[in-house]
């Protein structure tokens, strides 16, 4: 049997990873003590991250150009 990821959660864990975080728990709680979010690029390929506004579905991706950046509380629906 094997586990199928949706895009988002694999762009959080992705998240997680590259900024150091051991789990989404962890991740959750930066962002619930910190007036910037981590977020990532949501295009396929890019995994460009960098902190945000927590608010954030529409930031620039200064990697792939586009305006794919989403903080990590937009993507687990906080907000």
């Amino acid at each position: 049997m094997s586990l199928v990821l949706s895009n988002k959660a694999t762009k959080l864990l992705k998240l997680c990873d590259s900024q150091g975080f051991d789990n989404l728990e962890a991740l959750l709680k930066k962002c619930a003590t910190d007036s910037i979010c981590p977020a990532i690029c949501m295009t396929e390929g890019c995994d460009y991250a960098v902190g945000m506004e927590p608010d954030q579905n529409e930031g620039y991706c200064e990697v792939c150009g586009g305006t794919t950046m989403v903080s990590a509380l937009v993507l687990v629906g906080v907000i």
